[in-house]
């Protein structure tokens, strides 16, 4: 059934990532999408014909808001005329094939061509319930449907503003879909079905870019850990392009033990109360050096980070929206750190610990006393809230509290 899950971008489900340990190669190859849809995302429906339908929705000029769904390729930054069709649901509401019929899309030869090309695009119209939002959209696309429109049930009685505010999520098959779907309100899309089952109903798609909204992303992850790494090697150009529309917090796993006087150095001390996985085993490497070393690079983040505040960018006008942030010289050191400081160096200038990191540290530009300094001040308090701030795997990535 459908649920107000999550997606993130196009083929990779929140719900899933919430469940299992996060793969990171994969999400990086969708992350482009990510500031599109990790928040509900606004497609605009406007009507343009018949005359009478227009004047129903006098109110906002035509125009309907729906939410967009997180799965799918929506037409950003164009507007599209297409046809509205309508096929009566027989009692499966729009979720098998054999349920209803709408008629083929019009097609036309260009003049000198031979091939055909559809005069308007096909829009079908559907209505929410028994199964889930893709289901729906790929019993559409077999009947040659280029967008969806998904009316809410029969019963809601949530307003289009409540609508702009859900989440049409992937049910998990929806990596497949290529065409964009909108959830719109009952109140509104009763209209359209009242209309479009006797005439022929035009309408114009269209999705703006969002970009007056910051993102907060937060990532778990350690400072010891190749996955990690190769995430933020990555990602890092990409997280530039998007810096004025991400708040991005790091975080690292931080876990207690049971005090005691031997854990072969996984813990800061003997209170056992702040530990990290030893990232190679019988290696020289501990859990207490990958500590210091989480603690370094949380410095490092919070005194070169430079806020952006895209709200002047932009001309938005709420205060409380989040500001973003971004530190070049962080996204530098760590995307580098453990090429540059790996756990299996063998030279002390050329291996995971202080000296290497430093070194590295003066190559990036980064102030090494006023590091040192924050680390010796702030070490407690920041592997405490580390440590009370954990998520459900070791590396992990959540976007909007999600």
């Amino acid at each position: 059934t459908d649920h107000l899950g999550c997606q993130l971008a196009d083929a990779m489900t929140c719900a899933a990532m919430a469940r299992s340990p996060v793969n990171l190669r994969l999400t990086i190859l969708r992350w482009s999408c990510l500031v599109l849809c990790m928040q509900p995302v606004l497609g605009q429906v406007r009507i343009m014909s018949p005359p009478a339908l227009v004047e129903k929705f006098a109110g906002t000029a035509g125009r309907i808001d729906g939410s967009t769904a997180t799965f799918g390729a929506p037409f950003y930054g164009e507007r599209i005329l297409g046809r509205l069709v309508y096929g009566e649901s027989k009692g499966k509401d729009h979720c098998t094939a054999e349920d209803y019929s709408v008629p083929d899309p019009e097609e036309y030869t260009p003049q000198g061509k031979s091939y055909q090309e559809v005069r308007l695009i096909h829009i079908v119209l559907v209505e929410r319930g028994t199964c889930s939002f893709v289901t729906k959209v790929k019993v559409a696309r077999e009947k040659k449907a280029h967008a969806v429109i998904i009316v809410d049930r029969k019963d809601s009685t949530k307003s289009p503003e409540q609508i702009r505010d859900t989440i049409v999520a992937d049910d998990g098959y929806g990596a497949n879909i290529h065409i964009p779907s909108i959830l719109i309100s009952r109140e509104e899309g009763q209209k359209l079905i009242d209309v479009a089952r006797r005439s022929e109903v035009v309408v114009e798609l269209a999705w703006d870019v969002p970009s007056d909204d910051v993102v907060v992303m937060d990532l778990w992850m350690s400072s010891a850990s190749r996955e990690s790494s190769r995430f933020l090697k990555e990602f890092a150009n990409k997280r530039a392009a998007l810096s004025q529309y991400i708040k991005f917090v790091p975080h690292y796993h931080v876990f207690s033990m049971s005090s005691s006087k031997d854990y072969n150095e996984l813990c800061s001390d003997l209170s056992a109360r702040f530990c990290a996985e030893d990232p190679d085993s019988a290696g020289s490497v501990t859990g207490r050096m990958v500590l210091i070393e989480d603690v370094r690079q949380l410095c490092i983040h919070e005194l070169t980070a430079i806020p952006v505040d895209v709200r002047q960018t932009l001309g938005r006008l709420n205060p409380l929206a989040p500001l973003a942030a971004f530190s070049s010289k962080w996204w530098q050191y760590t995307s580098r750190f453990l090429d540059e400081c790996p756990v299996e160096g063998k030279e002390e200038q050329n291996s995971f610990g202080t000296p290497c990191a430093e070194r590295l540290m003066k190559q990036v530009g980064i102030d090494v006393e006023k590091v040192r300094q924050c680390m010796v001040e702030s070490q407690e308090q920041k592997l405490e809230h580390e440590q009370k701030n954990t998520s459900w795997s070791p590396r992990a990535l959540r976007i909007n509290g999600w």
